[in-house]
């Protein structure tokens, strides 16, 4: 096997072998009823998701030494984005927003405030994780291979949001619908594989991803309904538009113009 080819497969096997002793410690401890009490669940899933993650980064960065890039893991983790970044991000951000409209219609709750804050830290465990993982270590092998065509970074991106969905699979054992969370995570993945590709910043996805997955539980656990809220149906509907049509769209656009948006994108100092 020739370096480059190795470059490619072995952050990507890396990933998936990650991924694996991930749901072979979680589908049994859920199935099994280890921690019949939602907050020592949440704690758990946290802490497996937070040691997972950091294996991850220590693998990551391994491989970016190997490949000779000292400073590459580093520069992962800077905090500046350039405006036109901002502007491909607006549709996420709407859809980050899109389930807060559902709190004029509810009441405020202290309720279970607790379990909340222990489910905000899990999902920011799952950010941390799933972008360590899937964006950092499978997109460090999809970009050895060649980004300076647009058919090539389609190809990319595209590649790096079907393992994306097809990582949720195993979630069928926790009674999700795998016809239904597949293509979604598949067409986020394409979209946040695209705006990783042009930034490589991680520490950006990270953040993004736990957003993401927080606004719906802070309407959940936060806010009590009488009935289903009335903009329920608008909220679906719009978040399924921004993720099978647009999200899909602006990766595209990423691809074709990505040169353009690449020599806007900060690169830290050298010290």
């Amino acid at each position: 096997m020739t370096e480059v080819k190795k470059e490619i497969i072995y952050p990507i096997m890396a990933a998936v072998i990650l991924s694996l002793v991930f749901y072979a410690i979680e589908i049994p401890m859920v199935l099994l009823n280890v921690f019949p009490e939602k907050a020592a669940l949440y704690t758990a899933d946290f802490v497996i998701r937070f040691i997972l993650g950091t294996i991850a980064l220590v693998i990551l960065n391994r491989f970016y030494k190997q490949s000779g890039d000292a400073k590459g893991f580093k520069d992962l983790f800077r905090t500046k984005i350039s405006w036109k970044v901002c502007l491909l991000l607006i549709p996420l951000i709407i859809y980050i927003l899109l389930p807060l409209l559902k709190i004029p219609s509810g009441t405020f709750t202290t309720a279970v405030l607790d379990l909340f804050c222990i489910n905000a830290l899990q999902q920011v465990a799952t950010g941390y994780y799933e972008e360590a993982v899937s964006r950092g270590l499978v997109m460090k092998g999809l970009l050895v291979y060649r980004t300076d065509t647009v058919k090539h970074r389609i190809i990319t991106v595209i590649i790096s949001g079907g393992i994306f969905g097809l990582s949720h699979l195993p979630n069928i054992a926790f009674g999700e619908n795998p016809l239904i969370q597949v293509p979604a995570t598949m067409m986020v993945g394409i979209f946040w594989g695209a705006i990783y590709m042009c930034t490589r910043n991680l520490l950006l996805s990270m953040c993004l991803h736990a957003l993401t997955d927080l606004t719906p539980r802070i309407v959940g656990y936060l806010f009590m309904f009488e009935t289903k809220p009335a903009i329920s149906p608008f909220i679906s509907g719009a978040r399924d538009v921004i993720e099978y049509v647009i999200f899909p769209i602006v990766a595209i656009l990423i691809c074709v113009f990505y040169d353009r948006i690449k020599k806007m994108t900060p690169v830290p100092r050298s010290t």
